[in-house]
């Protein structure tokens, strides 16, 4: 089966590596000079003007190390900290492609320009590198995966065009230094806005206008990564109430009740929460003033709420989301033609089974779209299993009646749990999510199966039940059992049963999962203590 791959980011890189272990031929296509999609920082083109990452200098994952890592490739805890920012990670997703051979399959400064379904189910993709003309072929399936971040999004305001200051997307927004002593004003309260509100409070006058409020959580809590305290045993096992009742109780123990203009309505888990320690202290100090209004005009010197409040502003930072969009495929492909007129039309929907594969469309995935409470690696790649599960027909689809009915009951779901809003129309509960992918092919780590491991392994299997339970959510727990298993590697991941993991249980893992040599090396002799050997010394 021949495959094509759009983009080269966390989505494309997971989608050709699972691709290349099921043996079909691959050609990935990356429009810039580089793999790494939005990770890859680079600063706004001097003439233009225009930039496709949407990464800043300050930027830290939001999710701890031993939950954001690809579930067949660690990351090394004596060179990752437990939060670390983004050039690490791009030197691990560069590590991660190294390891697997995974850039020869790629045609960087190549833009898809379009992909036509042909009346065989397989599809004609039209890519152009630059310099040249443009070039078609055809593939067996494709998949999309340039992400929900590229585009960036501004709503109409009344009077926008008459702002005499600084306007800018938060997509645009790279350091703090030349704003310093200006009146700064941002729109919305997501990661972005929370991070370059606190970013600017030192040097600036510093406004943030929410018209929700939201959740404001830390990256640690009681000395511990604060996904210590979400495991599956919260996740899965216990009621939802209890557990959001639980988290909000250990995050007010923590930081603090939220002020009053912070506060939501909604619960701690009907909304991804956005991650930020800080924030909660530089709103009580005063270095940053919450407004808890929409934005009803634009003034050529100030913004007017809907409180009817003015605040003076040199510069406006609109952190207000993304366009998710995809030029290259056919029109609508995330809507289905006949539309649910019994739901409400206020709210936007995507209409994809699994919110990755468009029921018209056979041998299309598209991934990476989701919203969740999490790590995005491990949701990615439960996304492009399953795809090719799909594809090798591991994984059995229902009839596209069925289909139809499971993406509706889905969205039922998704407007009983979530905020209403275009963001939270791909929002999913994390592990439960990820547990449905992979449940097709027998991966996920059910009581049932992690009890009939330790029956066959008393003590290990305890510990390892204990583990996956009760602690940090690690990726590597979704490679235990069924398609893809390394049980040996994995249980030896899960519970970290060394300060760094021993390389031979990941020359194990890697071998027993893929019937290949996994080129990892003694460090010993090598002098490489990265590891990530590999024979090559790429990594």
């Amino acid at each position: 089966m021949k495959v094509a791959v759009v983009g080269a980011g966390l989505s494309g890189l997971s989608s050709i590596k699972e691709c290349l272990t099921a043996g079909f031929e691959v050609e990935a296509f990356e429009a810039l000079p580089h793999i790494g999609g939005q990770w890859a920082y680079c600063d706004p083109d001097p003439e233009t003007g225009e930039v496709y990452s949407s990464i800043y200098q300050g930027v830290l994952l939001n999710s701890c190390r031993d939950s954001s890592t690809f579930s067949d490739f660690p990351l090394d805890p004596a060179r990752y900290p437990v939060y670390f920012n983004h050039k690490l990670f791009l030197q691990y997703i560069h590590e991660f492609a190294d390891f697997w051979d995974l850039k020869r399959h790629i045609q960087l400064n190549t833009k898809v320009l379009k992909c036509e379904q042909l009346e065989d189910g397989r599809w004609k993709v039209q890519r152009q590198t630059k310099g040249e003309e443009p070039v078609e072929n055809i593939y067996d399936a494709l998949f999309a995966c340039n992400g929900r971040n590229t585009y960036a999004y501004t709503p109409h305001f009344p009077g926008k065009d008459t702002f005499e200051g600084q306007w800018l997307h938060s997509h645009y927004y790279r350091t703090p230094g030349p704003f310093t002593g200006k009146r700064v004003t941002i729109i919305g309260l997501g990661s972005s806005a929370v991070d370059i509100a606190c970013e600017l409070a030192p040097h600036a006058e510093v406004h943030l206008i929410t018209r929700r409020g939201g959740w404001i959580i830390p990256r640690f809590a009681l000395g511990k990564p604060v996904e210590a305290y979400d495991s599956r045993l919260a996740a899965t096992v216990l009621p939802t109430g209890l557990t959001a009742w639980a988290q909000l109780f250990l995050m007010n123990m923590a930081q603090g009740k939220h002020p009053p203009e912070l506060k939501p309505n909604h619960g701690i888990m009907a909304n991804a929460p956005t991650v930020r320690g800080e924030f909660l202290e530089r709103v009580n100090v005063g270095q940053i003033k919450v407004h808890r209004a929409g934005v009803s005009t634009i003034t050529p010197t100030s913004v007017t709420l809907s409180t009817g409040d003015t605040i003076d502003s040199d510069v406006i930072i609109s952190s207000t989301g993304y366009t998710i969009d995809f030029p290259y495929l056919p029109p609508n492909i995330l809507s289905l033609p006949e539309k649910d007129t019994t739901s409400n039309p206020e709210y936007k929907t995507i209409d994809l089974l699994h919110l990755v594969k468009p029921v018209h469309h056979p041998n299309l995935f598209i991934i990476g779209l989701v919203e969740t409470a999490g790590p995005a690696i491990p949701v990615i790649e439960a996304q492009t299993r399953w795809s090719v599960g799909v594809l090798t027909d591991k994984v059995k689809l229902p009839s596209q009646d069925k289909q139809i009915a499971e993406i509706r009951k889905f969205q039922a779901f998704q407007r009983e749990k979530f905020v209403h809003s275009d963001r939270h129309a791909s929002c999913v509960m994390y592990m439960s999510y990820i547990d449905s992918m992979l449940s097709p092919l027998g991966a996920n780590p059910t009581f049932g199966r992690m009890l009939g491991y330790s029956l066959k392994n008393p003590f290990r299997g305890l510990s390892l039940l204990n583990a996956v339970y009760m602690k940090i959510p690690a990726s590597a727990q979704w490679r235990l059992f069924g398609d893809g298993k390394c049980t040996d590697w994995a249980a030896e991941s899960v519970l970290r049963v060394t300060k760094k993991l021993r390389k031979e249980f990941v020359a194990k893992g890697f071998e027993e999962m893929n019937g290949k040599s996994s080129g990892v090396v003694n460090a010993e002799t090598t002098g490489d203590t990265s590891g990530h050997t590999v024979e090559n010394g790429n990594a």
